[in-house]
């Protein structure tokens, strides 16, 4: 339980609604006292007999608890010396003592705690200072019944304290946990537009992927196909053939990746299963009908990892790479031939595109931004493909190189650690 301090600002305020009871309760008390001093029912022959002064000190010797929770320190010290005075002048004490009961009550349950102990201080020097004067009234079962009001006084009063207190703490938990729960909210609020947003650039990388390769080949098929249409007209027809099929082939990809966006609704769109290792075949004979011959190995062993087919992400990832670079090379290189080489052990996968055209020779240059003389490779004409490949071999932990091969050409190789991707990744 907690041993702070009650909160000041929990004690009503004076004129504030929380003091009307308190208003209440002084003016009670205020009328049995004055009537115990008027009538003299508790006096004895010894006590001076009622006048005004006797009922001024009555009245101030309980009239103060209209404050009590104000002020309680200084209403119990204004209690006791109003009770002071009137055993000073000897009128009879009656029931004004009952303000220094309620107002030692009211320390302990509802003052500050260096209040509260301050006025055990308070109250044993004002029964020091009683008992000094004398008081004429005071029987031995008088004082009796006094002590047992007040020590009762001070356990009602502190147990009141300790529940008050018990559940400030119980409502600042509670706060605090409100608290918490909304920013678990706002975190998890965060965390799906943070998902959400990771998805839409995932789309985009996808789009531009699919988008990119068909565009290229069909650009060159078609172009192909305009030249033979004269002298070669089958040769035509099987060109504007394979971009009728690259067409096919790259809706569906994009509504493969499109279909992603209708997963909520009540009858999702068939979303077929991403591009892997096993269809790089068809993306090589694709771009090899385009005009652009290329050698692929593929090296992936019966113990190698990728065998499972529990790694779609990275050959996702693996196959756009591919995918990525032989477009670039239809589009910037002017090369005649391409070698592609993928190859898995249990532990990596590799990546190696290697064309034979310009590369970053000296045959093709361009002007930088700055006026400097920039070679015109494919890497640098390609716009976001390249650090699209990058971004996407470095979501699985793995490295991407491009630049000038030594032997001539453009050389893109790419290694994706297996081990770390157990289960799989983003599709």
């Amino acid at each position: 339980m907690s041993t702070a301090a009650a909160d000041p600002d929990e004690r009503p305020r004076l004129f504030s609604r929380p003091t009307a009871g308190d208003v209440v309760l002084a003016t009670a008390v205020v009328a049995v006292a004055v009537a115990f001093q008027v009538t003299g029912l508790d006096a004895i022959p010894a006590n001076r007999s009622p006048d005004a002064l006797g009922v001024l000190l009555t009245v101030a010797a309980v009239a103060p608890l209209a404050l009590r929770r104000v002020w309680p320190l200084a209403v119990l010290l204004a209690c006791l010396l109003g009770l002071l005075l009137l055993i000073t002048f000897r009128y009879s004490v009656g029931a004004t003592s009952l303000g220094v009961v309620v107002a030692f009550y009211t320390c302990t349950a509802w003052g500050s705690r260096r209040a509260a102990k301050a006025s055990v201080a308070v109250l044993a020097v004002g029964i020091v200072s009683a008992a000094a004067l004398g008081p004429i009234d005071l029987s031995l079962e008088g004082a009796l019944v006094q002590v047992a009001l007040l020590v009762g006084g001070w356990v009602i009063g502190w147990g009141v304290r300790e529940r008050r207190e018990l559940h400030a703490v119980r409502a600042t938990e509670a706060r605090y946990e409100v608290e918490a729960a909304r920013r678990q909210a706002e975190m998890e609020r965060e965390r799906a537009s943070r998902a959400t947003a990771e998805e839409r650039l995932r789309i985009t990388r996808e789009l531009h992927d699919v988008l990119g390769h068909a565009v290229s080949v069909m650009v060159v098929q078609s172009g192909a196909a305009e030249q033979m249409l004269d002298h070669d007209p089958a040769a035509a027809r099987v060109a504007l053939q394979q971009i009728a099929s690259t067409g096919r082939s790259s809706l569906a990809d994009i509504r493969r990746v499109l279909g992603r966006l209708r997963e909520d609704e009540e009858t999702p769109a068939r979303i077929e299963p991403s591009p892997g290792l096993d269809d790089l075949p068809a993306l090589v004979a694709r771009v090899e009908a385009a005009g652009l011959p290329i050698r692929l190995h593929l090296a992936i062993g019966a113990s190698s990892a990728l065998s499972t087919g529990s790694h779609p992400g990275v050959e996702l990832a693996a196959y756009r790479v591919v995918q990525e670079a032989l477009t670039n090379c239809l589009k910037h290189a002017s090369a005649s031939s391409v070698e592609v080489t993928v190859a898995a052990d249990t532990d990596w996968l590799s990546i190696r595109v290697r064309d034979d055209g310009v590369g970053a020779s000296l045959q093709t240059r361009r002007l930088g931004p700055d006026g400097s003389v920039v070679p015109a490779d494919w890497a640098a004409a390609s716009g976001l493909g390249l650090s699209g490949m990058r971004e996407r071999v470095s979501v699985y932990g793995g490295d991407l190189q491009a630049g000038p091969s030594n032997d001539g050409g453009y050389l893109v190789t790419a290694r994706i650690p297996l081990a770390a991707n157990e289960t799989g990744g983003m599709t």
